[in-house]
């Protein structure tokens, strides 16, 4: 506030005394207004009035009185009142203004310079008083918003103070839980452990965001009317400008039912694997027997591959729904791992690979050795998927490229391509279930597969404790990467 823009009422019976004092005020460039009696300064005084200058001794009221009715009128409740009286000038008095509410207590015949630094002095004071109010209402909006946003939030959501106290709870976390929640404002984390121990880990993570300052994931199994809830619980510090936790905001959201849909899912893929094992493999051996039996005629003999064939393409289908089924529910593909050369696994799966593509070219480059410890087999499976991915999705007349890399830590294996680069909007989802590539122009006919291919391969490059990544544009090509760790 300046001082052109502050309002001062100044109250004085004593016509010399008042204009001396507006005077003074009015050279310091404060606006005045002038009120010679008690009953004209309460007229007089508004909203707009920031400061009343007001001698004790008045004619009709008393400047105390005024001043008391000045701080309890809610238009003016929150005016500045500074005393200025020649009379009542005991340290009693001084006393007594201060109790009726007076802000300050000068005593008359004042010095020029002492009455505008206390003018100042309590002008600063309510200004800072103005925008702690505004700065409380606006906090107060904030928390009111926030409030609401939280309780209209469909997710149950939990805010913790820096203790782990309950600040808020919203009504969908009781309505996810029922008569079971036991969160409540004021709770601690220990009181609501001991309520229901369930909690344990959930509140193991929020312990984890408090003493970290990080944010925290997980899933948890919790108790309900409905009997039990899964849910996925992401844990959000705010730390300040220090790198303390000042609180933890608590989201979960109930995957219950698409767990149970995933979980019938991977149960169904599997049994299903498992079953058709039987029909199909009798199939296939009674299509062998014909074919070593001989004396089919050429459409008999045709008809005979053909079966073959397909059943072929059965048998893999069915080993990848088993291996997604077991990494899925497992936790991943088991390997068996012995020493071995994983070179000789790529150039065995490049020649089965070259006599199965007759006029391809897949070129293949290595460099040091592949020894280690490796599940072969496996290895063989991942290779198979990506060289042939390779070759699929690549014009006839293009090389596949095939570079395999050992050095003292690790074996490098790329497989690149120059088919239509990979979207890059795809990219990051290349190695999910499900996921079919476009095919190359020149591979006509349905999809052959189930999109499994390459979920299996990072599974079987995991298990070795290796990564697989991809690279793809239209300028470099579609290169496969795996490191395989010694």
């Amino acid at each position: 506030m300046t001082s052109t823009s502050a309002l001062i009422l100044n109250v004085n019976d004593d016509a010399a005394s008042r204009y001396v004092t507006s005077r003074v005020l009015g050279l310091a460039g404060y606006r005045v207004v002038e009120a010679g009696s008690g009953q004209e300064a309460l007229a007089l005084a508004d909203e707009q009035t920031d400061l009343v200058i007001l001698d004790v001794r008045l004619p009709d009221i008393s400047g105390l009185e005024v001043c008391q009715r000045l701080k309890s009128s809610p238009r003016t409740q929150g005016v500045l009142v500074l005393h200025l009286s020649a009379q009542a000038v005991g340290p009693g008095d001084r006393a007594l203004g201060l109790e009726h509410g007076a802000d300050g207590y000068l005593m008359a015949p004042v010095d020029p310079e002492e009455l505008v630094a206390q003018v100042h002095a309590l002008l600063r004071l309510r200004q800072a008083e103005r925008e702690v109010r505004a700065l409380s209402r606006e906090v107060a909006h904030q928390r009111q918003l926030l409030e609401v946003a939280i309780s209209c939030a469909a997710e149950p959501i939990v805010l913790y103070d820096d203790t782990g106290r309950v600040l808020l709870a919203n009504q969908a976390l009781y309505a996810s839980r029922g008569g079971r929640a036991v969160h409540a404002p004021g709770k601690t984390l220990d009181a609501m452990q001991e309520e229901d121990p369930a909690l344990g880990p959930y509140i193991e993570l929020v312990r984890a965001a408090l003493r970290t300052g990080t944010v925290q994931r997980g899933t948890v199994s919790l108790d309900s009317d409905r009997g039990p809830r899964h849910f996925d619980v992401v844990l959000s510090p705010t730390v300040g400008s220090h790198g303390e936790v000042l609180a933890v905001m608590s989201s979960m959201r109930d995957v219950t039912e698409a767990r149970s849909a995933e979980e019938f899912r991977e149960q169904f893929i599997g049994m299903l694997g498992h079953d058709l094992r039987n029909p199909l493999n009798a199939l296939s051996m009674s299509a062998q027997q014909l074919r070593r039996k001989g004396g089919l005629d050429e459409r008999q003999g045709m008809l005979t591959e053909r079966i073959l064939s397909s059943a072929d393409r059965m048998d893999r289908m069915i080993r990848q729904l088993l291996d997604f089924a077991r990494s899925r529910l497992g936790g991943g593909i088991p390997v068996v791992r012995a020493p071995g050369d994983v070179f000789e696994v790529v150039r065995r799966t490049v020649e089965e690979l070259r006599a199965s593509h007759p006029g391809r070219v897949v070129q293949l480059e290595a460099r040091g050795d592949g020894q280690g410890k490796w599940d072969s087999d496996r290895l063989e499976q991942a290779v198979s998927n990506l060289v042939g991915n390779a070759l699929k999705y690549s014009p006839a007349e293009s090389t596949v490229w095939v570079g395999a890399e050992g050095s003292e830590r690790e074996v490098v294996l790329r497989i690149h391509n120059r088919g239509t680069p990979i979207p890059a909007e795809d990219l990051p989802h290349v190695f999910g279930a499900w996921r079919r590539g476009r095919r190359a122009a020149s591979d006509a006919g349905a999809p052959s597969g189930l999109g499994l291919g390459l979920y299996i391969t990072r599974q079987i490059v995991r298990a070795h404790d290796g990564e697989a990544q991809v690279a793809s544009s239209a300028a470099e090509g579609t290169t496969f990467l795996i490191r395989l760790p010694r």
